[in-house]
């Protein structure tokens, strides 16, 4: 994305005018000594192309667009292809210009290319790796550090190709996501210039036609077969679009046109690209073949060099946006992902997509001003070694100290607040003998039964066991609330054999339960219409042999992190939790069968001030993820409910001096 910068910026006067001569930089002048890029004078070539920059602009400008809201622009992606078009095109322009003045050299080719690229990139990584150091729970912050270590040798693309992990975060919230695209250009800095001074000029064009075809061929193929991430960030797909620059650059097209031919042919070039923009998706199979026409319509607007919207794109503003480009690609996809993070969303609410745009904008001006310009500029050897240790050093102490940074800024949880229950020791999804909570010799009896959301009561059933001298007796199941009827054929097959023998076991204890205590994930089994006729007909069959029933409501469900939530909320966030709804909706359509049958009750915890503010209750985490209790949150919850359920059970054991 930085081979722009191999020609000679020229003077801002001059913008918009055709005139192509060259301007002498008036360093008096703040603006142009903003807009003018410093180059070493063995690199500059005499021809300037501010159409070029002027695409580049339009370039950063569709995929910062893209990554806002993908659907402003479904194509706005292929910007990245734009750039590699450009890139392609420069730097084979370049080489083959020294290479006809016998004036390459591959060393100081590659010391420019990593003094134009690595400190604005260095920089970028290091400024990220302290903000996520901030804001990333550990969990998170290994997958970002693994991202890290293949961006800083630029292999970001093949590590994004076969990140597969279940547990990273969203796409959207991977901070060096971006990263891939220059880790795919510079790959390609390392290979094409071997290629251009290996191969003679005149069989050149037949060598990069031939590995252009041949990898555009492979790259259909493997999308053909469904490899669809592993080819988007692979450099052998993305090669045929560097090539279609570099095979410009070989050719004399356009050189001959005339002014009207040139707007003709430039004017389709800019239809192909904006066609691409709207109707190419992030759903269909890219690049292959779908990135031609974007890419061949870069080429046709370089080739037409001097119609009207090369004069377009030579406007001021183009300009100075193409001068920022590197910088503003560089930095806005770690600002917008790190507000995605905090907020668990993919749309951001306005004003923020506002802030994050501003706060890019500043970044990128402060990148390109104190970094990018200082290390273009040609120096002092011993001046330029200077610059370069300072910046490695301070990169690298920011990037090593963000590690420990992460996990020691926030204490990590006690283990109870991580979880449920102990596996060890609740008989979740087991048959066991006896699985027994509370006052075990009392010869008061409570059935609970249940999913998961019956499996976290275990330390409710304690507390609350304890405290009213009550044995409770447990079975329960994953996805399964084992009662006679409870449709079993929903549920995934390795779960259908427990959960029938558990149905069975609550069969032979039913006779020495005085109650039935039932609780479940309600908003995944209301969905189902043959559970709620079957739960209809089981509390009818309590109600015929007049056995008690207690039917506890979900829990409310979340739709934030909860560790996240900790985290931000102990940075000073004061970040409230995002709440599902479906949940309570659940609860009413089950307390409406419930409220049919005499024997049967309903215990709704919304209700209970312990969860106004989930998932905290007293600054304390009473949850262990977006819808389970945590066993602090379990047994705040027993002690809670010792009162409401102490008046259900006075009537239903008529012993209130001993409840």
């Amino acid at each position: 994305m930085e081979d722009y910068y191999y020609f000679q910026h020229r003077s801002p006067a001059s913008f918009g005018v055709k005139h192509k001569s060259l301007t002498k930089p008036n360093k008096n002048i703040p603006y142009q000594q903003f807009i003018q890029l410093a180059v070493p004078a063995e690199e500059r070539m005499t021809s300037q192309r501010d159409d070029i920059q002027g695409l580049r602009a339009i370039a950063v400008l569709a995929v910062i667009a893209f990554h806002i809201n993908s659907g402003w622009l479904p194509g706005g992606f292929i910007g990245v292809d734009i750039f590699l078009v450009i890139s392609g095109y420069l730097l084979t322009s370049v080489v083959l210009r020294k290479k006809q003045s016998d004036s390459f050299l591959f060393i100081p080719f590659y010391i420019a290319r990593i003094r134009r690229i690595v400190p604005a990139y260095l920089s970028l990584l290091a400024v990220t790796s302290v903000v996520m150091a901030f804001i990333l729970i550990p969990k998170d912050f290994v997958n970002f550090k693994e991202g890290l270590i293949s961006a800083l040798y630029f292999n970001s693309n093949n590590y994004f190709a076969n990140h597969n992990d279940y547990f990273a975060p969203a796409s959207h919230e991977l901070a060096l996501l971006h990263t891939w695209s220059l880790a795919v250009e510079m790959q390609f800095y390392l290979l094409l210039p071997i290629i251009l001074v290996a191969v003679p000029r005149r069989y050149l064009t037949c060598v990069l036609s031939l590995i252009a075809m041949v990898l555009l061929s492979h790259s259909v193929y493997r999308l053909a077969g469904g490899n669809d991430q592993a080819t988007y960030f692979s450099l052998l797909a993305r090669i045929p679009e560097f090539l279609v620059g570099s095979l410009l650059a070989l050719s004399s097209i356009g050189s001959s046109w005339s002014r009207q031919r040139r707007n003709s042919v430039s004017a389709l070039g800019l239809f192909m690209i904006t066609g691409s923009f709207f109707l190419i998706t992030a759903e269909q199979p890219f690049p292959g073949l779908l990135a031609l026409p974007a890419c061949i319509g870069v080429a046709f607007i370089i080739a037409a060099r001097y119609s009207l919207l090369n004069d377009i794109l030579s406007n001021s503003f183009l300009q100075w946006i193409g001068a920022l480009s590197y910088s503003l690609y560089l930095w806005h996809w770690p600002v917008l992902a790190s507000s995605r993070y905090f907020y668990e969303s993919y749309q951001l609410p306005s004003h923020i997509i506002l802030a994050a745009m501003i706060l890019t904008l500043l970044l990128s001006y402060l990148s390109y001003r104190f970094i990018e310009l200082p290390f273009r500029t040609k120096s002092s050897g011993s001046r330029q070694l200077s610059k370069s240790v300072v910046l490695i050093g301070m990169a690298s102490a920011a990037i090593g100290l963000s590690m420990p940074l992460n996990s020691k800024l926030l204490e990590p949880l006690p283990i109870e607040q991580t979880r449920y229950a102990d596996g060890s020791t609740i008989c979740h999804g087991q048959i066991l003998a006896s699985c027994s909570r509370g006052e075990v010799q009392s010869k008061k009896n409570i059935l609970l039964l249940g999913d998961s959301h019956a499996a976290q009561l275990n330390h409710f059933a304690d507390t609350l066991g304890n405290s009213l001298d009550i044995h409770i007796k447990v079975i329960t199941g994953s996805s399964c609330v084992p009662f006679s009827g409870f449709d079993v054929d929903r549920l995934p097959d390795w779960a259908r054999a427990p959960c029938i023998s558990q149905i069975a076991s609550v069969e032979s204890h039913l006779d020495s339960a005085d109650v039935l205590l039932i609780a479940g994930m309600w908003q995944y089994h209301a969905l189902s219409d043959d559970f709620l006729k079957g739960f209809d007909l089981y509390l009818r069959s309590t109600s015929d042999r007049d056995q008690p029933v207690i039917v506890m409501g979900q829990t409310p469900m979340l739709t934030s992190n909860i560790h996240r939530l900790r985290r931000f909320n102990a940075l000073g966030s004061s970040k409230n939790a995002g709440m599902e709804n479906t949940w309570a909706i659940a609860n009413q359509r089950i307390n409406e069968l419930v409220s049919k049958y005499p024997n049967a009750k309903f215990l709704d915890p919304s209700s209970f001030p312990l969860f106004a503010t989930p998932p905290f209750a007293n600054n304390l985490l009473i949850y262990s993820d977006d819808h389970h209790l945590n066993e602090v949150g379990s047994k705040a919850y027993g002690e809670a409910a010792i009162g409401p359920i102490r008046k259900i059970l006075t009537d239903i054991f008529s012993e209130s001096n001993e409840i």
